[in-house]
């Protein structure tokens, strides 16, 4: 977190140049947010089982797999679901869109936080008490 002293108009001038090139950048984070690509909530990850049958290959270590599971977090608790063969790169392509969603949510949320933290030094430099 950066703070800032205020001494002059010529540290505001220089707070409100960096408000414009925060803004700038919210800008062009926003485009992608507003028009965002299919997702699916989750994460794709390869899993690999034992069958149970002890006479099997796994029974000595040798797993089978691997399994694609989609991951999601619900309710604390982690949900897995599988996906099938034909729809692997599909989830993948999907999921990698929802991350790179939240990625830029993200990023957004750090540059509005810097802004309004600016904003309220530039107010506070301003701000008389009356008595």
């Amino acid at each position: 977190m950066m703070t800032y002293q205020i001494n002059s108009e010529e540290d505001i001038s220089r707070l409100r140049q960096e408000v414009a090139h925060l803004d700038e950048r919210r800008r062009k984070l926003l485009a992608p947010l507003l028009h965002p690509q299919e997702m699916v909530l989750g994460s794709l990850y390869q899993v690999y089982k034992r069958c149970g049958n002890p006479r099997c290959r796994c029974a000595k270590g040798e797993k089978h797999g691997p399994f694609s599971y989609l991951s999601l977090r619900v309710e604390g608790k982690t949900k897995l679901t599988f996906v099938r063969k034909e729809d692997e790169r599909w989830v993948r392509e999907q999921a990698t869109n929802y991350r790179r969603y939240q990625k830029l949510m993200a990023q957004m949320r750090q540059i509005d936080q810097k802004i309004l933290q600016i904003l309220s030094k530039i107010r506070d430099s301003k701000v008389k008490r009356y008595s």
